[in-house]
């Protein structure tokens, strides 16, 4: 990552109840796109061409999520982890409690 400042978003996992409410918080925290797709896809897509960087704090606990949303969760933090590794700018951390 560079010497530059990152911009930080925290991501806790039981306000973010629904993949809905997840991809809008993350198109308002993120300064994503107004045509961002607000699927997984859509943000690996807008992951990877992160140009400034970029830190996301993903605070999970399984227990506190629906179990349709619990999959989507670890998908959304392998969308992460996988783009953190492509773009330098983009760092992860994942806590669970």
């Amino acid at each position: 990552m560079s010497d530059l400042e990152a911009k930080s978003v925290r991501i806790i996992g039981p306000r973010c109840a629904t993949q809905e409410d997840l991809h809008a918080y993350l198109q308002k925290k993120l300064d994503l796109p107004d045509y961002y797709g607000g699927n997984l896809s859509a943000l690996a897509d807008c992951l990877s061409e992160m140009g400034e960087p970029v830190h996301i704090t993903i605070c999970i606990n399984e227990d506190d999520l629906e179990p349709g949303m619990q999959a989507y969760m670890m998908r959304f933090v392998q969308v992460c982890a996988r783009e953190s590794f492509v773009n330098e700018n983009l760092s992860l951390t994942i806590e669970h409690w």
